[in-house]
């Protein structure tokens, strides 16, 4: 078994057993791409579900003045990418960017087709992840108008602590909901 944290991240999801994930394994792709590189531009097309073996990928759009509006932020043990994309072929809006070297698994439409069809325990696992994604969005949004800066800040240090040193400032306020001002005077306290 090369990636045994994947293995555990789909156990503590599912009962998977050994031998359907070893079959899943020999048919993921391994990708570097460096601090700053791009996974995915706006206007392509997402070939495959991106799992962080290791590293730091943002989510983020522009708009038509340019400014940035980070949707999503994912660490080590996290999947990111644009399941619209993925599973209707076709163009994605956002940009993905790693904000550290990093080590993806990716998993590409026949992969993903074979292995649900094989194993309908990945069916489950990938509904329960989108699920959670729905979730964690939704809270996003609410955290956005119930809570406080402050709070939103800290909760978001608390969960990467090392955010602070490896994304530009203006793309943790964007993706906080605030100013860059706001989120100055926010570390200054």
């Amino acid at each position: 078994m090369q990636y045994p944290q994947l293995y555990e991240h789909f156990r503590s999801h599912i009962a998977l057993s050994e031998e359907a994930y070893l079959d899943l394994e020999k048919r993921l792709i391994k990708k570097s791409i460096k601090k700053k590189e791009y996974l995915i531009k706006e206007g392509k097309i997402i070939k495959y579900l991106p799992y962080i073996k290791d590293g730091l990928l943002v989510n983020y759009r522009l708009d038509d003045n340019g400014n940035t509006h980070v949707i999503q932020i994912r660490y080590t043990g996290s999947w990111l990418g644009d399941l619209y994309s993925f599973f209707n072929n076709s163009m994605t809006h956002f940009n993905i960017q790693a904000f550290q070297d990093t080590e993806l698994l990716l998993i590409n439409r026949e992969t993903f087709e074979y292995i649900s069809e094989k194993y309908p325990i990945y069916e489950k696992y990938f509904r329960i992840g989108i699920q959670n994604a729905y979730s964690q969005t939704i809270n996003q949004v609410f955290n956005i108008h119930s809570q406080s800066a402050e709070t939103r800040y800290q909760e978001l240090i608390k969960s990467i602590p090392s955010i602070v040193e490896d994304i530009p400032h203006y793309m943790i306020a964007s993706y906080l909901g605030i100013k860059p001002q706001s989120l100055s005077r926010i570390r200054k306290q």
